[in-house]
């Protein structure tokens, strides 16, 4: 294995959602190890935090604090949720909608796969909690709902 080739690999591993690689060649071996990554799934629980305390100071219109024990549809898998199937068409769905146990609410990208968000519930959305294209973890509120 040349410099080149170990290069190639380090470029592609940082370019990648990847934390580890070993690649075996011809008895030598090489471990490229992804540190970025480790930084990116810090930075969501930080921001969830930040989200969490503001949500329970907000205030609807009537000066009374918004309830925290709406029903919630929670992200199904770890990664970066958007809330449109191609990001050029508008989103799935929108503050107001009806919405219906089994709809597809939103996908998140795992691994380069797009996998839908299914609705376990059926209500009205009534706010979306997280911004498109924002990493989620699992378990995630993704929106609060209104049930009928």
């Amino acid at each position: 294995m040349d410099i080149e080739q170990v290069a190639r690999v380090v470029k592609l591993v940082e370019s990648s959602r990847l934390y580890k690689v070993t690649i075996e060649d011809n008895g030598q071996s090489v471990t490229v190890v992804n540190n970025v990554n480790q930084q990116e799934t810090a930075s969501p629980i930080k921001s969830k935090a930040v989200q969490d305390s503001t949500d329970k100071n907000s205030t609807d219109q009537n000066g009374s604090a918004i309830k925290d024990n709406l029903p919630k549809v929670r992200a199904t898998h770890v990664g970066r949720v958007y809330l449109s199937e191609d990001g050029a068409t508008d989103p799935l769905v929108s503050k107001g909608d009806h919405i219906k146990k089994g709809q597809t609410i939103c996908y998140i990208e795992e691994l380069t796969r797009l996998l839908p968000v299914v609705s376990d519930k059926e209500g009205v959305v009534s706010d979306i909690l997280v911004e498109d294209g924002q990493s989620v973890e699992y378990g995630q509120p993704i929106l609060a709902l209104e049930l009928y």
